[in-house]
């Protein structure tokens, strides 16, 4: 118990006495030259140079070349030796500007540099930190080396890697653009034959595969050129193989039934019945079938037993290609079973809501009515499931007699229609008088 007691008094008075050490030479370091801190000196050498406004050599055909010109800088810090001591090239950015030049050839531009907390930052507290120190230079400039700028036009290549899935094909790559500007020296240019991309489809691609490429540059010899000297106007192209897959698609038309007149009772042929398309997977996956058009069976009423055909423009969807080349169908129709009869009535009403003090009343007695549908369901109607309205939407300010268009109704619910629509009937318009 005592020695534990002993060591941890012998550890007090350790740290104690380190702590006081490093206050007294803080204060000495900061205070001890005549109440100044003291000086000392350090240079840091190979600074890089971070040129900044090349665009603008760009805009006048210049460009900067590496030879001739000033990498790295040293520089030499004076102050105190608790700044100076802090310091290393992470804390240092220097940078020269070159807007300012107008014409080719070896010249020189002025530097500056500022103090940053990190490699990255260029902030204040930094700055104001190591405001103290004074900077001597080496050099009063940095040496730069400016060549006219000359251009090329070079090819741009693309080459396939992976595979597309069976049943499926690929079409023809399309690139953002065909060739490339590349700009530097003149004897760099002529060893630029062409420039590469590769596009990766990966396996058994079923889809249109598109990417933003990075060009290489590459010899007559076919080899990649690296750290050639020039530079590409752009550096990366768009590339798209379209994936194609094949289907037969049946041909469908998109019918309305009528009463009396169904599809389930037709005799009909779509020819052709397919097409043969080709187009991107997102067009036809689950695609089975093409609908060419609507067709209204009501238009068939009075001809149905009679095969009748029917021309439709065959449409294939978008981005496909048809390949079988036919571009119409021809639909041929026709209903065995239907039949036709005449059925008298003597059942009519007035619908139409007349002003007030008119009535009117039905002069026809009976009227004919042509129908078609089945065998079967013609036999079950009688001249008591028709009813025959009168259209007086005309004639609401009419008074007299009058012949007018009317409507025929199957109000049994029988499954026939009524062919035509050029039904008359005879009707009187009354108009009641004070007397």
């Amino acid at each position: 118990m005592e020695r534990n007691q002993e060591r941890s008094t012998k550890i007090a008075y350790f740290l104690l006495a380190l702590v006081t050490a490093m206050g007294i030479w803080f204060y000495a370091d900061t205070f001890g030259n005549g109440g100044s801190a003291f000086s000392a000196r350090q240079e840091i050498t190979g600074i890089p140079i971070e040129y900044t406004g090349e665009e603008s050599l760009v805009e006048q055909d210049l460009m900067l070349l590496s030879d001739g010109t000033s990498s790295t800088v040293d520089l030499t810090f004076i102050g105190s030796r608790l700044l100076v001591c802090q310091l290393d090239r992470a804390h240092i950015r220097v940078t020269a500007d070159l807007s300012g030049i107008q014409s080719p050839g070896a010249q020189t531009v002025s530097y500056s540099w500022t103090f940053l907390d990190s490699q990255y930052k260029a902030t204040l507290p930094a700055r104001q930190k190591y405001s103290r120190l004074t900077v001597e230079r080496k050099v009063e400039s940095a040496s730069v080396n400016v060549s006219e700028l000359n251009s090329k036009e070079v090819d741009v290549r693309c080459e396939l890697v992976g595979t597309v899935a069976k049943g499926y094909s690929a079409g023809q790559i399309q690139l953002s653009q065909s060739s490339i500007e590349i700009r530097g020296l003149e004897a760099d240019l002529e060893a630029v034959s062409y420039a590469k991309i590769s596009l990766d489809l990966g396996r058994d691609a079923k889809e249109t595969v598109s990417a933003l490429l990075e060009c290489g540059f590459y010899d007559q010899s076919n080899q990649l050129i690296e750290d050639g000297g020039f530079r590409p106007v752009t550096d990366k192209i768009q590339a798209t193989l379209p994936i194609y897959v094949t289907r037969d698609l049946a041909l469908v038309i998109d019918f309305t039934d009528a009463p009396g007149i169904r599809l389930a009772d037709a005799d009909y042929r779509i020819l052709p019945d397919t097409v043969t398309v080709m187009g991107e997977a997102r067009y036809l996956d689950g695609v089975e079938s093409l609908t060419i058009g609507e067709f209204n069976l009501q238009n068939l009423s009075g001809q149905g037993k009679t095969p009748s055909s029917h021309t439709f423009p065959v449409v294939v969807p978008e981005g496909c290609e048809n390949l079988s080349g036919v571009n119409r169908a021809t639909l041929r129709i026709s209903f065995p079973n239907l039949n036709t009869a005449t059925v008298t009535t003597t059942r009519f009403a007035i619908h139409t809501e007349l002003p007030e003090g008119k009535t009117a009343e039905v002069l026809t007695d009976s009227l004919d009515v042509a129908l078609y549908g089945t065998a079967e369901a013609l036999g079950a109607v009688s001249g008591g499931d028709l009813l025959v309205i009168p259209d007086l939407s005309g004639y609401t300010a009419a008074a007299g007699d009058y012949t007018v268009p009317a409507d025929v109704e199957v109000t049994s619910g029988a499954d026939v229609g009524v062919s035509g629509d050029d039904y008359q009937v005879r009707v009187r318009i009354l108009e009641e008088t004070g007397e």
